[in-house]
């Protein structure tokens, strides 16, 4: 009776051929041997260049994923660095635009106060220098603060000018401010004369405007007036000094049923803008001439 016997080998389909150890030994040889080969006659340079052709798609596929990432967090950076520039650029252009107002403010001052000093060395009288700081919001009431007061030593009824001509008057007077109401309210009344032929009369801010206009009162039909004269104090009122500019003439309306002209003007001083003023000291009136001894008095 024939036994069986086991079989230690394994079966056809699970033979491995040679081993591990045989199989690392031969590549390594082989590798060794090809890059002797490659180093020496540059062999496998046309090996390597289909291998690289070969697997570009594959590589360019794999990366793809980063690439992505990488072009949209670019991108995203870019977008707030821009907004970020953006925010900076118009910062930066408030602030220059602020800078060129406040000089362009600079040099108006600088303007205004260099023709104050001019006119200051050619005013007769005493001048101090102020600023207009309040401006009164009536529009039948023009008035105007000043940030001087009576410790600058400015008086009551000190006549107040610009560059250009006279302003107005001080009306009420504080410590450390001062109350004008300008020559265009409707209760000032300034003595005046035509600079071309001395002709005299009295110029009161016209109350049926709001626009700042003056009248010059008690003008015969037949004046000699005419539209672009000029108007200078008097002097004869003892407050205003002589020869201050005042207004122009604009309009004369001659009515055949009135025995007096409507004479319209406009001041030259700027009532509505500027910032710095002089005030001048107030003319002194004449003191009244002594009366004559009375006949008991000079018997005595």
């Amino acid at each position: 009776m024939a036994f069986a016997t086991l079989e230690r080998s394994p079966p056809p389909f699970f033979r491995q051929g040679p081993s591990a150890a045989a199989r690392l030994v031969f590549y390594a040889a082989l590798s060794l041997l090809a890059m002797a080969l490659d180093a020496r006659w540059h062999l496998l340079g046309p090996l390597r260049l289909g291998i690289d052709v070969a697997v570009a798609p594959v590589v360019e596929v794999a990366r793809s994923p980063w690439l992505a990432w990488q072009a949209l967090a670019g991108h995203t950076e870019s977008l707030e660095r821009a907004q970020s520039e953006l925010a900076l650029a118009r910062q930066r252009n408030l602030e220059l635009a602020l800078t060129a107002q406040r000089e362009a403010d600079l040099e108006r001052q600088n303007a205004q106060l260099r023709q104050l000093l001019q006119l200051r060395a050619a005013v007769p009288v005493h001048a101090s220098a102020a600023q207009i700081v309040a401006q009164a919001r009536d529009p039948f009431s023009r008035k105007l603060l000043l940030d001087r007061g009576a410790t600058a030593g400015i008086e009551p009824g000190s006549p107040v000018i610009d560059a250009h001509g006279l302003l107005g008057q001080v009306t009420m007077l504080s410590p450390l401010g001062a109350q004008v109401t300008l020559i265009t309210d409707r209760d000032s009344a300034v003595p005046v004369e035509v600079a071309r032929n001395r002709a005299r009369g009295v110029l009161v801010g016209d109350a049926g405007t709001t626009t700042g206009g003056l009248q010059l009162l008690w003008q015969a039909n037949d004046g000699d007036l005419r539209p672009g004269d000029v108007l200078v104090t008097s002097g004869l009122d003892g407050v205003y000094p002589a020869g201050l500019a005042v207004a122009r003439i604009d309009k004369v309306r001659r009515e055949p049923d009135s025995a007096f002209a409507r004479v319209l003007c406009t001041p030259l001083a700027h009532v509505d803008a500027g910032r710095y003023v002089l005030v001048l000291t107030p003319q002194r009136p004449l003191e009244p001439a002594p009366k004559p001894p009375t006949p008991a008095a000079r018997r005595r």
